[in-house]
């Protein structure tokens, strides 16, 4: 097996580890208090009938909300803003966008998924933010 091969293969798998972790853990703790700091509270993903806005967060290495799976019809417009405590270089897997979270300055990305699968959105080096489905 070529290395190439070999680091997709550990990638996928702390992937889902990663993620049956979180999964366990969503299960066992209680959402912590709103405290007005950062991006506004309300819902993480809306969806209009022509754009899905999807924020997440990234304080210290912890992702809020915890990493999930976001399903989305193909041609479906998105737009992604990422908050970050420190200074984060974010990566859309797939579609190939990257910028820098900062402090009080979000990466955000405007993009329409036009091609089916499964695509990592990462805070570099290797924090996972989401996965969007796109069918």
């Amino acid at each position: 097996m070529s290395v190439p091969a070999v680091r997709l293969v550990v990638h996928r798998f702390r992937l889902a580890l990663a993620l049956s972790v979180v999964a366990l853990l969503a299960g066992c703790a209680a959402p912590a208090p709103a405290t007005g700091e950062g991006p506004s509270a309300g819902p993480a993903i809306t969806t209009s009938t022509t754009t899905t806005t999807i924020t997440v967060s990234v304080d210290q290495g912890r992702v809020s909300p915890p990493p999930r799976r976001v399903e989305l019809p193909r041609g479906q417009q998105v737009r992604l803003t990422v908050h970050s405590s420190e200074p984060t270089d974010i990566h859309v897997h797939g579609y190939d966008l990257e910028g820098q979270a900062r402090p009080g300055q979000p990466a955000v990305f405007a993009f329409t998924v036009d091609r089916a699968g499964r695509f990592d959105v990462e805070a570099h080096p290797e924090t996972l933010l989401l996965q969007l489905v796109v069918r």
